[in-house]
């Protein structure tokens, strides 16, 4: 009897497994392909953040969005703001990990898009285009979107990428941005 029960069980958690490796495989498949975009140098990063764009959005006239002068301080820059203006999803759902959060960011959007439009001057942050982080963060969060990447892998993946500042932060020894 306990011998049929433990066969049974067993045969059950191969069909389980049978039906569940499909996605375990397409997690295996693209892990590579988002480990490396997540070490990319910025150079690469920026590159690829824009050859991205250009093919998603090859007849946009970036010159509508009105981007302010400090949007184009170079060229990294200026795909973070693009990406927050045509992706602005993909930054939503990640932390910043500069821990802007102490200025009043609720997440990676806000480093490039303020939270309310003033009545007067810019609705774009002028954050995102000193902080490498952010605008780093904003081209890796597209890409790794564009693979495939679920909201919690990219998140994930973030956090394993910013490990070390999470635990000075943690431990006290990083001093939020000003």
């Amino acid at each position: 009897m306990l011998k049929k029960i433990i066969t049974t069980a067993l045969i059950s958690l191969l069909c389980l497994g049978a039906l569940a490796a499909p996605s375990f495989a397409l997690e295996a498949e693209k892990q590579p392909e988002f480990d490396r975009i997540m070490s990319l140098k910025m150079a690469d990063l920026t590159e690829e953040a824009w050859e991205l764009m250009d093919r998603l959005h090859p007849d946009e006239d970036w010159d509508e969005q009105d981007f302010p002068s400090f949007v184009f301080t170079n060229r990294s820059v200026e795909i973070g703001y693009m990406i927050a203006v045509k992706h602005p999803e993909v930054l939503t759902i990640n932390t910043c990990y500069c821990f802007c959060d102490a200025m009043g960011h609720r997440s990676l959007l806000n480093c490039f898009i303020k939270e309310k439009k003033p009545l007067f001057g810019s609705r774009f942050d002028s954050h995102g285009a000193d902080c490498n982080i952010c605008y780093g963060q904003a081209m890796m969060a597209l890409l790794t979107k564009e693979l495939g990447a679920s909201d919690e892998e990219i998140q994930a993946g973030m956090a394993k990428k910013f490990g070390k500042l999470i635990k000075l932060k943690e431990e006290g020894k990083l001093a939020p941005p000003q």
